[in-house]
């Protein structure tokens, strides 16, 4: 019992003993793994190529005739005809009739007033001659001197003159009267609408309709002040009589109709000369030479009171880059990429619109424009570049604003 007492823990310990051998006799070896190559972000850029750029500026507005009158009577009576080309919308030339009112209280009139002057011319004939043959009397009997004018009856043919005067100025204002129940026009037009129709009396002074004329339509453009550096206006002065010679500023009318955009060519001719207090606005004018002209193209005439947007040529910026909105983040910096390393660097644009983002040309050989959008990339950050042809990044787009 006693041995087996020993036994136990001698052999316990000489098991212990064997597992700290082997142990230690088979330490684990660290495995040496493969150094993985570090992972490069792919970017496409564009080289920062120095080129003129034409600025334009866009607005918007609304088609208002250039020229708008109140056709108004000026007698009075029953409308008898009303032209085919006085309806809404409907084009006339000058002095073409528009409107007859009912002229026979007035052919009456001219009658009256006509043979008014017959005995007017009568009466002062007679007064010529009496006139005479009292101042031959007074002579005759010796007299040197000249004739009282009641001797010569002066004052009677004063009356005479004065009667016939008035007779020809009725005839004239009945001639005037008869004129104006034939209403014409007074330039080449479209009706804007008509307020009467046949049967119709109307006053001196009633608004028959509204009138345009069609050589030319205007729109009153919006300008920021931000955007006023880019334009060179056609001020005036009031010192200067003669306004001096200036660059014609065009615009490019646009407008959606049916779907399909429409393109009207025209210039802006004059500025306001006040700033919109609520909006601090300069509103400038452009005009639309002929807008009624049938194109070939298909294009439809502006209408009055249509909504357009406006393209304002502008200056022209001279060595510039021209960015795509894809290559600028937040606005004011984007990402150069020179030598395989990426660096973000901040600008500050020169001019900027919906599609792109002008600036000077600041950079060095060898840069290149990250144009990927890479989000929040540090400077340092090795990349891959994929060169990518100017062309293909701002085309056909920049090619329309600069023709």
């Amino acid at each position: 019992m006693q041995n087996k007492k020993i036994i136990q823990p001698l052999l316990l310990l000489i098991i212990s003993f064997f597992v700290v051998w082997l142990i230690f006799n088979n330490k684990p070896v660290a495995r040496k793994f493969r150094q993985l190559p570090v992972q490069k972000l792919r970017t496409e850029v564009m080289d920062p190529q120095p080129q003129s750029y034409t600025v334009w500026i866009p607005s918007y507005g609304i088609v208002q005739p250039k020229t708008q009158s109140l056709m108004i009577a000026q007698v009075s009576g029953q409308v008898t005809k009303v032209a085919d080309k006085f309806r809404d919308g409907a084009f006339f030339e000058k002095d073409d009739t528009l409107l007859i009112i009912d002229d026979a209280d007035y052919q009456a009139q001219l009658t009256i007033a006509k043979a008014d002057l017959r005995q007017a011319e009568f009466t002062h004939a007679d007064e010529k001659a009496r006139s005479a043959q009292a101042s031959k009397d007074w002579y005759d009997l010796g007299n040197i001197k000249k004739p009282p004018s009641l001797v010569a009856r002066q004052p009677q043919l004063n009356s005479s003159q004065s009667n016939l005067e008035a007779s020809q100025a009725k005839v004239l204002q009945a001639q005037l009267n008869l004129q104006r129940t034939n209403i014409s026009a007074p330039f080449a037009g479209r009706v804007l609408n008509l307020e009467v129709n046949v049967g119709q009396v109307v006053n001196n002074g009633t608004i028959l309709g509204s009138i345009y004329a069609v050589d030319s339509a205007e729109i009153r453009l919006p300008l920021k002040q931000n955007q006023l550096s880019h334009l060179h206006l056609p001020e005036i002065y009031r010192d200067i009589d003669e306004l001096a010679e200036q660059n014609v500023i065009k615009t490019i009318v646009k407008a959606n109709i049916g779907n399909k955009i429409h393109f009207w060519e025209g210039e802006i001719v004059r500025v306001e000369g006040t700033i919109d207090t609520q909006t601090r606005q300069l509103y400038v004018v452009a005009e639309v030479k002929d807008p009624y002209k049938f194109r070939v193209d298909g294009t439809p005439p502006l209408k009055i009171g249509q909504f357009v947007n406006v393209l304002i040529k502008g200056n022209d910026l001279k060595d510039v880059v021209v960015l795509p909105r894809s290559a600028v983040y937040s606005g004011n910096y984007i990402n150069v990429v020179e030598a395989g390393v990426l660096e973000r660097i901040v600008i500050n644009p020169v001019w900027k619109d919906d599609d792109y983002i002008v600036i000077k040309n600041k950079f060095k050989t060898g840069q290149k424009i990250s144009i990927t959008p890479l989000g929040d990339v540090i400077s340092g950050t090795q990349v891959d570049v994929i060169d990518i042809n100017n062309t293909d990044i701002l085309g056909n787009n920049k090619r329309t604003h600069n023709e």
